[in-house]
């Protein structure tokens, strides 16, 4: 049972690559993985309704009640593979959401610049070295 859990349910670091942190909350494993994704992540036995993903091997699952834990590798972290807000755990409030999963910048189009153009002057074979 113990070879068809992914390394970092094996325990131990050696022959992973990197050392084992085994020292991390099921909530500090979904913030890290949240942070490598770029997804909202959660753990297993928190409640959110939608489409996930294991982190580790890509099982899918429509879930309707609390995440499990993956029945293919025994992974806790699960990506919510959703479009739009980042769901809220039945029992959290919003304000307790990580800070990554919000935009460090914000894309707006259709803003117009201030000050007149200035036309591009291109010159080739231009040497920059003295």
């Amino acid at each position: 049972m113990r070879d068809r859990l992914p390394p970092q349910r094996q325990g131990g670091g050696a022959g992973t690559g990197r050392a084992a942190r085994s020292n991390l909350s099921p909530k500090e494993g979904a913030e890290e993985a949240e942070r490598r994704l770029g997804r909202p992540c959660f753990h297993a036995g928190q409640k959110v309704v939608g489409r996930h993903r294991c982190v580790t091997c890509q099982f899918q699952i429509m879930n309707r009640g609390t995440l499990p834990v993956c029945p293919d590798c025994g992974e806790i972290v699960w990506a919510y593979m959703e479009e739009g807000p980042r769901p809220v755990p039945e029992g959290e409030s919003p304000t307790e959401t990580p800070a990554a999963a919000k935009p460090a910048t914000t894309v707006q189009e259709g803003v117009k610049l201030e000050g007149p153009a200035k036309p591009v002057k291109v010159e080739e074979n231009v040497k920059l070295e003295p």
